[in-house]
């Protein structure tokens, strides 16, 4: 019976803190005549909206019932010149796929979320009719929609060959060959790297280069190896995983299970639901490499071979690897057979990059083909590591529609530690291995008429709450530089 009543205070809480947001525009633009639109405001039933950093682009989804009365056509009538005829948005305009969609929403603490002729479109990429009662009075259709540049990386093609550092690449890539309006948020790598675009996809040759990538804020190669390439609203970023894991919090959370929807102090956030189920599985993290990995260099010309090992295990290397939680999972003794150094559960083979052909005059080429254009022994096996370890903590929250949140960006996370008292919130009463920094790997918008929730899944590459001392200077931080100035 107890347990009857606090899920039912929960979705009451549930039901009074996602208040609806705001739906402004929802219109659909003919590709036969740019001058005749549709607005699907009125047959809306619900919205889906997605940014994740491990895809591409973002992508969205529109249910709506269209009753057959959604515009009005001009008739060809029999003897009687021409008559209006009401008639559905799918044969109106007609919707057959590639069509312009403008949207914006704005939840409730005034953050919009838009896609116009400024900050980038929409485009309908799929449509699905969803099987309903009746076929007659009514049909329930659902819009798949992307990203312009989702439609443009399947015909365009990357043709240069290209010498400078993989950000400037990319740079190239988006102004001369996607050619977005976007916004391009690129951070800065460290090391040029000779490319051959090979008539390759946009999207296929970025994603590449993320994964040869050092940030130039790092000291030494095989210390920040390592990029995400991903879409916001906000535009296109290119950023290192250490830059992403250690980003400003831009929010403060917590949950807790008590029966009102007030916000404790200190936070911005309340969560609604909380989900900490992520598996664990070991073996598959052996099997990617996440704690060890050995890579091996061939020189085709002299045969010759170089062997680099990279465990997590090793207290040098753990300093560098985490940054959201204070200390990596142990790993069993019992699993310690040959020693850190070396041991290894991936390998990888590759062969050196020494002798390709280079840019410039013929004595130029000659001379830096004696030089590696990769040095992968010291961006591979780290690059391996981090890419898997990044998602050693996870959790999966939902709150109130929140549209300032991004894919990328980090937030403090508390959650009470376990204890007789269900409402203890804050202080030295939180959970300190699961609570901390996190970044927000995925997130998805859910928008209806009558409520709209945010889901976010959270990921960091360590666990263990920071330090005290550090906690209290971000929190400082967090204070004094909080909520951006909205617009």
């Amino acid at each position: 019976m107890a347990g009857a009543v606090t899920a039912a205070k929960r979705k009451a809480t549930q039901a009074r803190a996602a208040e609806p947001a705001l739906l402004q525009r929802l219109d659909v633009i003919s590709n036969e005549n740019e001058s005749s639109s549709v607005s699907l405001l009125g047959g809306t039933v619900r919205v889906l909206y997605w940014e994740s950093i491990l895809a591409d682009t973002v992508s969205a989804s529109v249910i709506f019932t269209d009753a057959g009365n959604t515009m009005t056509t001009q008739k060809k009538g029999q003897g009687h010149g021409k008559r209006k005829k009401k008639v559905s948005a799918v044969e109106g305009l007609p919707i057959t796929g590639g069509e312009t969609v403008y949207l914006k929403f704005t939840d409730n603490n005034g953050n919009t979320l838009s896609f116009n002729d400024e900050n980038g479109i929409l485009i309908i990429n799929d449509r699905p009719t969803i099987p309903t009662k009746s076929q007659t009075s009514s049909k329930t259709y659902e819009l798949i929609l992307s990203s312009q540049e989702f439609i443009d990386n399947e015909k365009e093609r990357v043709k240069y060959c290209s010498a400078e550092q993989p950000s400037d690449q990319v740079k190239t890539i988006f102004e001369k060959v996607l050619k977005t309006k976007k916004k391009i948020d690129i951070e800065d790598t460290k090391q040029p790297l000779q490319y051959i675009g090979n008539n390759r996809k946009p999207f296929y040759v970025i994603n590449d280069l993320s994964k040869k990538s050092v940030s130039a804020k790092s000291q030494e190669l095989g210390v920040s190896a390592g990029y995400f390439f991903w879409e916001t609203s906000k535009g296109y970023h290119f950023k290192s995983i250490d830059t992403l894991l250690s980003g400003e919090k831009k929010k403060k959370i917590i949950y807790n299970e008590s029966a009102d929807n007030k916000t404790p102090k200190g936070y911005d956030i309340k969560a609604l639901t909380l989900d900490m189920s992520s598996r664990v599985n070991v073996q598959k993290k052996y099997q990617r490499g996440a704690y060890s990995n050995r890579s091996i260099k061939i020189d085709p010309f002299t045969t010759e071979y170089k062997v680099s090992i990279r465990n997590a295990f090793d207290p040098k290397v753990q300093e560098k690897l985490k940054l959201g939680g204070e200390k990596l999972p142990t790993q069993n003794k019992i699993f310690d057979k040959e020693g850190g150094d070396a041991e290894y559960s991936l390998t990888t083979y590759y062969f050196s990059t020494t002798g390709q052909q280079h840019m410039g005059k013929s004595d130029e080429q000659i001379e830096k083909s004696k030089e590696e254009n990769f040095k992968k022994d010291e961006v591979v096996n780290q690059a391996i590591m981090r890419y898997n370890q990044l998602f050693a903590s996870q959790i999966t929250i939902t709150i109130p529609g929140e549209f300032s949140l991004h894919a990328g960006d980090c937030v403090w996370m508390d959650i009470p530690e376990i204890s007789e008292s269900e409402n203890k919130a804050c202080g030295d009463e939180v959970n300190k291995m699961d609570g901390g920094l996190y970044t927000i790997a995925d997130l998805c918008h859910y928008i209806t008429a009558k409520e709209t929730y945010t889901k976010l899944n959270l990921i960091r590459d360590s666990v263990g709450r920071v330090k005290k001392s550090q906690n209290d200077q971000a929190s400082k931080v967090m204070d004094a530089n909080f909520l951006p100035n909205i617009k």
